[in-house]
């Protein structure tokens, strides 16, 4: 009886640590606390809805974001501080995503020829994704090979990588032209007189006007922007001097606006003369990188400088 006793305790005992152990891995896993404050303290995230003046597609920003037209067909994406990390978007045509990962690759390899496939996650369902490397800077080139093909170039820091960000934004790009791509609104001018080309906007002119000189126009007796190549080795604080010269000299009372240019790409970094003339404004830019150049634009209205600042970026030597 006492065997048969203990037996019975001990299969009592074992059916209890069985129904416990049952128990406890069904029950549901609680949440910590933590958790859940953090997702009660969630905030939806602060769009604005942007619409580009420059190809047919809107975008919603962040806060501190804008979007600017930096030449034809090319827009970009910059923080209002953090001007050294920004977004470009180029819309492209349909059949374009066919070459996608030819044309993804050849832009990479032109930023840097260790330019590697990236391996992280991007919020598009097909897209070819290229990243290089240069010093601290790093590049994405992003090629979505959706029904409606872009290419996004993301330009940001190693150490503080904005790249999730500008994602965040590129995927709510809609484009508001579908059925059919609209005509191009520019030519491409290649110079006789000097060795660049440039994308003119459609109604304006270009020509070379002297040896060293070209003039880019609507009519050049009011609005019009002169380009002048300059050569490897020049002496830039003479140039400097001579940009300042010809603004103080186009004002009668001598008055010159000194600045550092701080949008675009091929501009970004130009010291900028102006001044105030009798029928509105002139500016020399002196840009020393990408393509070393001279620019002088007079203009009548401050609307008629947007449209030669576009072409500017475009202007790109060919040697």
């Amino acid at each position: 009886m006492k065997q048969r006793s203990k037996l019975f305790i001990c299969g009592v005992a074992v059916a209890t640590l069985l129904s416990a152990c049952n128990e406890q891995t069904t029950a549901p896993a609680k949440q910590p606390v933590e958790h859940k404050q953090q997702a009660k303290e969630q905030k939806p995230l602060d769009f604005t809805l942007v619409e580009s003046t420059n190809q047919p597609f809107t975008i919603s920003l962040l806060p501190k974001f804008t979007l600017e037209a930096e030449e034809p067909g090319k827009d970009v994406v910059m923080h209002e501080s953090e001007q050294d990390q920004w977004m470009r978007i180029e819309l492209l045509p349909k059949e374009a995503k066919d070459q996608m990962e030819m044309y993804a690759k050849e832009r990479a390899m032109a930023v840097s020829e260790k330019a590697t496939p990236f391996e992280g996650q991007l919020p598009f369902e097909d897209a070819i994704v290229y990243e290089a490397s240069v010093d601290n800077d790093v590049v994405y080139i992003v090629g979505v090979t959706e029904d409606e093909p872009m290419f996004l170039t993301v330009f940001t820091k190693k150490e503080d990588n904005w790249l999730n960000t500008f994602m965040t934004m590129a995927k709510t790009i809609e484009r508001t032209e579908t059925s059919e791509q609209p005509q191009q609104s520019f030519f491409t001018y290649k110079s006789s007189n000097q060795p660049f080309q440039a994308n003119i906007l459609n109604g304006y002119m270009a020509e070379a006007v002297e040896p060293g000189k070209d003039m880019i126009f609507l009519d050049e007796e009011k609005a019009s922007m002169t380009v002048e190549l300059i050569d490897e080795g020049a002496d830039w604080s003479l140039i400097a001097e001579q940009a300042e010269q010809y603004v103080k000299a186009s004002n009668k009372d001598g008055t010159v606006e000194k600045m550092a240019w701080t949008k675009g790409t091929r501009l970004n970094g130009a010291d900028v003369y102006k001044s105030a003339i009798e029928d509105g404004e002139v500016y020399v830019f002196v840009v020393k990188n990408g393509t070393p150049m001279r620019l002088t634009i007079f203009v009548q209205q401050e609307n008629e400088l947007d449209p030669f600042l576009q072409m500017a970026e475009t202007i790109e030597r060919i040697d």
